[in-house]
């Protein structure tokens, strides 16, 4: 086969076709499939990269990979995102113990300890909430123009300078029910979610309303060079379900269906679907509701593991996204022996047929050695090349 464009091999891989190599994923997914501040400054060091490194997530301190990064490792997808109102940026304040923090526009209030890696939610604006109190609360606008402010004339540009195919990464970080429990609080939600359901849907409800308006604004403004767009909502722990799958079909399912719908309804794109965790078992619901690609693959959960099995399973309803390797794991505390061997089984399984663009399991962490990134990102090209010539 001719060596194809980035986007057609990713629209083949996408469509369940063999492409020409596994289309790659480096920051296509700007919060998921990219790399931690620290590492990404370790791998800039490596190949003499000056600049500044733009975050594309002030809580999971995520970067915008360079260009030279996304051209040396052969990078197939590039990520879209909303802004902050009125192009806003987040500037965290110093306390006194060392660590930052910092407060959204929904009103939560964010920290990073000294030392840390990712800022936590801490202060939530909807803990012990009713329904009441949910009517009332303030809620930022979807409909602002000044999200979207230019986003059409980027996506354009992209699209029409570059082969590139272009990811949509969601508002919200693409999650429906996780920023429900930014507001009201971890344990409080799940409370609530079993004891007081009602006043989950209605918050939901809110949440829903508000990726409607983001949606229908960014696929009116660039919907005609978007590929593929990300919804997020982590449904598994690494043993088992987050909740009971009764739960997540009677209060949660609702919500990503009526919002997948109306995507669909909008643009001719595929949805991804991002979850950790042992999800096998929800893995039918998001084939039910219209999602397209499943991402991370997180093998080093329960029934996880076999990616030969999934593929045999799903490998015709589901694209993989992701799979290749654990970043927590492996990239982190393996060897370049270990994690080339991970690739080649996990590319093996999964290519057969399309429907795999590979990437790192979550975003490469901050500790990754420079030489595991390298030889994590090599073996992609080199394994994915191999493949469909066999």
């Amino acid at each position: 086969m001719a060596e194809l464009s980035s986007r057609e091999r990713v629209r083949r891989a996408l469509n369940h076709q063999e492409p020409d190599r596994v289309p790659i994923d480096i920051g296509g997914m700007s919060t998921l499939t990219t790399l931690h501040l620290d590492a990404y400054k370790k791998l800039k060091q490596e190949f003499g990269l000056k600049g500044d490194i733009q975050l594309t997530s002030m809580p999971s301190q995520s970067v915008l990979p360079d260009e030279e990064i996304r051209k040396r490792f052969k990078a197939d997808c590039y990520p879209l995102s909303t802004m902050w109102p009125d192009g806003g940026q987040l500037n965290p304040n110093i306390e006194g113990d060392g660590s930052r923090t910092y407060t959204d526009e929904w009103g939560v209030k964010w920290r990073q300890p000294k030392n840390g890696m990712y800022f936590d939610a801490v202060g939530h604006p909807l803990l012990d909430c009713t329904v009441r109190d949910i009517e009332a609360f303030n809620w930022p606008d979807p409909k602002d123009r000044s999200r979207i402010a230019g986003l059409g004339d980027r996506a354009k540009g992209i699209f029409e300078q570059t082969d590139y195919a272009l990811v949509m990464n969601g508002p919200l970080y693409g999650g429906v029910y996780v920023p429900c429990q930014w507001l009201m609080g971890f344990e409080e939600f799940f409370i609530k979610l079993i004891i007081e359901p009602e006043v989950v849907r209605a918050l939901l409800d809110k949440v829903v309303e508000y990726h409607i308006g983001q949606w229908d604004a960014i696929l009116d403004e660039a919907g005609k060079y978007i590929e593929a767009v990300v919804i997020t909502d982590d449904l598994g722990t690494q043993t088992s379900p987050i909740m009971k799958p009764s739960t997540y079909r009677n209060v949660i399912k609702p919500a990503h269906r009526k919002i997948i719908s109306f995507i669909k309804s909008k643009a001719d794109v595929k949805v991804i679907f991002h979850s950790d965790g042992a999800i096998k078992e929800f893995m039918p619901d998001l084939v039910e509701i219209g999602c397209d690609a499943l991402n991370p693959i997180q093998i080093s959960a329960e029934g996880m593991d076999d990616t030969k099995k999934l593929k045999e399973e799903y490998g015709d309803k589901l694209v993989f996204w992701g799979g290749a390797c654990e970043s927590q794991s492996l990239i982190t505390n393996g060897s370049v022996i270990d994690i080339r061997l991970e690739v080649e089984r996990r590319i093996n399984d999964l290519a057969p047929g399309g429907g795999l663009i590979a990437g790192s399991i979550h975003s490469i962490q901050k500790d990754a050695p420079v030489e595991n990134m390298i030889a994590f990102y090599d073996a992609l090209l080199e394994f994915g090349s191999r493949i469909y010539k066999k």
